[in-house]
């Protein structure tokens, strides 16, 4: 057998280790300067200063729609074909996932089919961007905007990302997430960014990560605490460390490097893989960039095309399974049928499209799947 292609791989630039035995031994390693630095560090690359740097990517989003103004009994407009770690916070909140339609198109949020699951109830709307790819973001922002709701964007896979000509997080959505972990396109170990478009939720954010403290009064000059420090809101404890953000701010002098072969394998892909029998080829935005996490795609008969690959030792897989299949979401409303997700879930896997992919891999990969299953 050839040499396995992985479908995921762990970045680590060399220059890790010696950051991160720096930080071990400065005995600085709870959240700290090193934390703020990787905060601007992002800023700088998403165009967007307010920025929280937190532990992971489902404290991440329970800290966005906490501040959307989710609480018990409320609803949340999302579809089910997301991570896990999307879907969680909403039942961690004891709130419940309203589940909407994917165009199959793209395997996103259908805007057109959110006005109809609007209630009462509703607080938000949670985009998931697929894979990297970029949703509809204006039409979506529309519809948040005519019910009165906050939507906030889940681009855990989607660092690179852009929509006309900027970054994530910049467009106008209460809420974006990133998320850092390990086989991210950059990684912190473990490791999320929220970005917010008010100063205000900014602000609030860099409370609720750390309990709700105001950091600025909770304690005096002479280091002692205060007493008239107060925590008006009950927050968590979601907060980066120094050990997290030396690896993530390791990661950042090679970034548009990655982001540029990522983007050049996605766009081979696009071109190579067009009018192969048997495939659907997702459909992307003219007015943006995909950060292509991975290169997802439809495929006919998938579990026989999924073991092909895989005896030709090429990592595949789909990413992940319906949401709304699990009991632990037996409470949640869904009305009618969901046909795209439905078509969605049974066609889709993903193929190697990272930094490290060679263009004898890539061609590889291509002519493996043009010959057929």
């Amino acid at each position: 057998m050839s040499v396995r292609i992985p479908l995921f791989k762990v970045h680590m630039p060399a220059g890790a280790a010696a950051a991160l035995a720096t930080t071990l031994a400065s005995g600085y390693l709870a959240h700290g300067a090193k934390v703020e630095e990787f905060e601007t560090k992002l800023a700088a690359y998403t165009g967007n200063p307010r920025v929280c740097a937190l532990s992971e990517v489902s404290g991440a989003l329970t800290m966005a729609l906490f501040m959307a103004g989710v609480r018990p009994g409320d609803e949340v407009i999302v579809s089910p074909m997301v991570c896990l770690a999307t879907s969680m916070p909403i039942a961690n909140l004891f709130a419940r996932p309203r589940w909407c339609d994917v165009d199959p198109a793209t395997g996103m949020l259908d805007p057109a089919r959110i006005a109809d699951l609007v209630t009462p109830r509703t607080r938000a709307i949670l985009v998931y961007h697929w894979s990297g790819d970029v949703a509809d973001l204006e039409a979506l922002q529309a519809t948040a905007r005519a019910h009165g709701l906050k939507l906030v964007e889940d681009a855990s896979e989607a660092f690179g990302a852009e929509c006309g000509g900027a970054k994530l997080g910049h467009h106008g959505s209460d809420f974006c997430i990133y998320s850092f972990s390990a086989v991210r396109q950059i990684t912190a170990g473990e490791g999320a960014a929220l970005l917010c478009a008010s100063p205000e939720n900014h602000e609030q954010a860099r409370r609720l990560r750390r309990y709700g403290i105001d950091q600025a009064s909770f304690r005096l000059a002479s280091g002692d605490l205060n007493p008239d420090s107060d925590i008006a809101v009950p927050g968590f404890n979601f907060c980066m460390n120094n050990i997290a953000a030396s690896i993530g701010l390791a990661q950042f002098p090679q970034v548009e490097d990655i982001v540029r072969r990522q983007r050049a394998n996605g766009r081979y892909y696009d071109s190579a893989l067009a009018g192969a029998a048997g495939l659907t080829l997702l459909r992307r935005r003219e007015d943006a960039v995909s950060g292509y996490w991975t290169y997802s795609l439809r495929a006919e008969r998938r579990a026989d095309l999924l073991r092909k690959l895989q005896q030709n030792g090429i990592g595949c897989q789909r990413l992940h399974m319906r949401n709304d299949r699990y009991s632990c979401f037996a409470d949640a409303r869904r009305d009618g049928a969901l046909p795209g997700v439905d078509l969605f879930d049974r066609e889709n896997l993903s193929i190697p499209c990272g930094w490290w992919l060679s263009p004898e891999e890539r061609e590889r990969i291509v002519a493996c799947i043009r010959a057929g299953w």
